[in-house]
């Protein structure tokens, strides 16, 4: 049993979920229930899911058998490589699990009729052994791996989804293809500050095995004010949905209108994560140890599933 328990952590069950459940929220609470010409049915679009969390699950794996020695430093007691689970056994789930991943993402792209597309799943599990090899130690650029790999599995779905069949302007597609992409760059930007969060959290470790992190380069002060920026401007891309909101909610129309994200309780809603930016942002200005970095990271992780359950309360909202 607690081999079992060992390996779901190591393949971070809890994250497979989110990433899960984020695909499956934008295809049964943006794609079926606003459109009909939508290429997946709800089998092959499964597929995807499964896909995705199988190459997920891998990076995780191989992120943690390059990662034996800095968690020996910053998380010894949590390390699961070379204690629960050893490398050969690691290795042989890693390359399984790849396989699958590769397998369903090809089969999905061939069902697309776009077998281009199974290049993105090559890319992806290139991407994860990459930045686990060697991004991960080096300057921003690892950061910026991990959050467009993050981006990318929200965006898949419309990429698959909608994109084969052409973005068509007439009917609805293209306002919730537009609506995708703000959850991808709300994805992408959310995971970015959460990882140079992370680099700060663990600068001890990554100064151990000469990484060129952005916490090591320009110390831990300036890595917080980077952060500050960016959680500074997502505040500010919220803000713009809020006037959006408020524009639309106070106009008086000839006839009852009813637009996606635009009531009380989704302007109250939006405030809410609006709130949760602006104490993100002064938890980053005060924290000063190891553990007030890990809260940070963990805020961020919860401000993203906050940002991503949206959907299914707009959408209901909407259509009641």
């Amino acid at each position: 049993m607690s081999k079992i328990i060992s390996f779901l952590k190591l393949i971070r069950l809890k994250n497979l979920i989110i990433v899960a459940l984020t695909q499956v929220l934008i295809k049964f609470s943006l794609i079926n229930p606003f459109l009909d010409d939508f290429v997946l049915s709800n089998k092959e679009f499964y597929l995807l899911v499964l896909a995705t969390i199988f190459i997920t699950a891998s990076g995780y794996i191989i992120n943690d058998i390059y990662d034996v020695k800095t968690d020996e430093i910053n998380k010894d007691n949590k390390r699961i490589i070379g204690k629960s689970i050893n490398s050969r056994n690691a290795i042989s789930w890693y390359i399984f699990f790849n396989l699958i991943g590769l397998g369903l993402g090809s089969y999905i792209a061939y069902l697309v009729e776009k077998p281009l597309f199974s290049l993105i799943f090559f890319y992806c599990i290139f991407s994860l052994w990459t930045y686990s090899k060697r991004m991960k130690s080096s300057f921003l650029l690892g950061n910026l791996q991990v959050s467009l790999l993050t981006a990318l599995s929200i965006f898949n779905v419309a990429l698959f989804d909608l994109i084969p069949n052409g973005i068509n302007k007439n009917n609805g597609e293209l306002m919730i293809f537009k609506i995708i992409l703000f959850y991808t760059v709300f994805a992408f930007v959310t995971t970015f500050i959460r990882e140079i969060i992370k680099d700060i959290e663990d600068i001890e470790g990554d100064k151990k095995i000469n990484a060129q992190t952005l916490a090591i380069t320009y110390g831990i002060e300036k890595t917080k004010l980077i952060s500050l920026f960016f959680t500074t401007l997502t505040f500010l891309g919220i803000a713009y949905f809020q006037y959006f909101q408020y524009s639309v909610f106070s106009s008086k129309f000839e006839y009852e209108i009813s637009i996606w994200g635009v009531n009380k309780t989704a302007i109250f809603y939006t405030f809410i994560l609006q709130f949760l930016f602006l104490f993100l942002g002064f938890k980053v200005y005060t924290s000063r140890i190891k553990n007030d970095f890990y809260f940070i990271s963990q805020l961020c992780k919860f401000i993203m599933i906050i940002g991503i359950l949206s959907i299914p309360l707009f959408t209901y909202l909407h259509l009641n």
